[in-house]
């Protein structure tokens, strides 16, 4: 049987969102052809797996017994159990699946760390995971490619609490209230929320700041629709989804939107309530965002529409649930697709090491011991 890891929770503010990802796609593994093997990153950043992870029910009220503490090593692809500060080898990994949301998982770390143990990964890699996590080097990627975004004023926690009155007449001099505030790596909508005067501006920002030493700083729409639209691929072929359309009683969509739906009254709309001719375009921009970015697993892109004008909003490159719904209705498709995502990275890392990693050259006899200086 073929062991794929999975992480999920995760050294973040999403980490009960990551936990709702991952127990989702740990138990909809073909399990007539994986091992799926749970790797739960707690708050601390410790690693744990064992079978209690596979029921979310033992998360409500924390009640696990039998976990073990996990490490991988690199260079290795097997994963160790540690144990009094030892480290026994316990199973080599055939793939893996990343469903840790935000920062210290979806912001590259972990594709790192994997292509550094030689295991294959059906997600993002580094670079498509650390491009997208950041609000505003997003945009800087979407301006390379002429598509439509929002400006934005870039503020940084350091040059704020410094010259706090300068920071806020910079977002004045530039737009007229209302004006969206957003910590530039975090996703979920934590954080987010809108200024309707500078005395607001100041505390909103004083808030988000606290989760991140970076923020930006939009105008804020109004009469818009959220729009969805995601993507993987197969071989040379990007799969689009349908149009998705998140509905919220709220001016923005929250966190308590995103997930607690049925107790504020959000739902969605699938497909969404559009015209063909701007669904149609929303789906071209995201498979072209998707080539040109090099992107690789399921890739979601939120897009904000106003009178027909589309803007691109965020990419998630671990969307909540990994955005299954917009491409399968139910958990045995949802199934299959993994198995063929799992199938693209096991290719993917067939590739990658037919490349060579080593050149012989006579560089280093020119130079003398432990000086490292050149022999003269």
């Amino acid at each position: 049987m073929k062991n794929i890891i999975v992480f999920f929770g995760g050294k973040s503010v999403e980490h009960d969102i990551s936990i709702i990802t991952g127990v989702l796609c740990l138990n909809s593994l073909d399990k007539t052809l994986y091992k799926p093997i749970p790797i739960y990153v707690d708050s601390d950043g410790t690693w744990y797996t064992g079978e209690e992870l596979f029921d979310i029910s033992n998360f409500k009220n924390n009640t696990f017994k039998k976990l073990k503490k996990v490490t991988l090593i690199c260079g290795s692809n097997k994963l160790y159990i540690v144990e009094k500060n030892k480290l026994k080898e316990e199973l080599s990994i055939y793939s893996s699946i990343n469903c840790l949301h935000g920062v210290n998982g979806e912001d590259g770390s972990i594709a790192g760390l994997l292509k550094l143990c030689d295991i294959p990964c059906a997600s993002p890699d580094l670079f498509a995971s650390s491009l997208s996590i950041d609000k505003d080097y997003t945009k800087i990627f979407l301006s390379g490619l002429n598509i439509d975004k929002l400006t934005c004023v870039r503020l940084l926690r350091n040059s704020f609490y410094e010259k706090k009155d300068t920071a806020i007449k910079l977002v004045e001099r530039k737009y007229k209230y209302p004006v969206i505030i957003k910590p530039a790596t975090l996703g979920s909508s934590i954080g987010i929320d809108v200024a309707n005067n500078s005395e607001e501006l100041a505390l909103k920002l004083e808030l988000a700041f606290k989760y991140d030493d970076k923020v930006i700083v939009e105008k804020a729409l109004t009469d818009f629709k959220e729009v969805n639209c995601a993507a993987y691929k197969l071989g040379e072929k990007i799969i689009v989804s349908e149009c998705e359309e998140p509905i919220t009683k709220n001016d923005i969509l929250s966190f308590s939107d995103k997930y607690m739906g049925s107790k504020t009254g959000s739902c969605r709309i699938m497909p969404a309530n559009l015209p063909k001719n701007i669904s149609d375009k929303i789906k071209n921009i995201t498979e072209k965002i998707y080539r040109k970015g090099d992107f690789f697993g399921i890739v979601r892109i939120d897009f904000l529409l106003k009178d027909d004008k589309i803007y691109v909003n965020e990419i998630n490159t671990v969307p909540g649930s990994l955005a299954y719904y917009l491409f399968v209705d139910t958990f045995k498709d949802f199934s299959f697709l993994l198995t063929q995502l799992i199938n693209e990275s096991i290719k993917k890392h067939q590739s990658y090491k037919k490349r060579v990693f080593d050149f012989k050259s006579q560089v280093l006899q020119g130079f003398n011991g432990k000086s490292g200086k050149l022999k003269v």
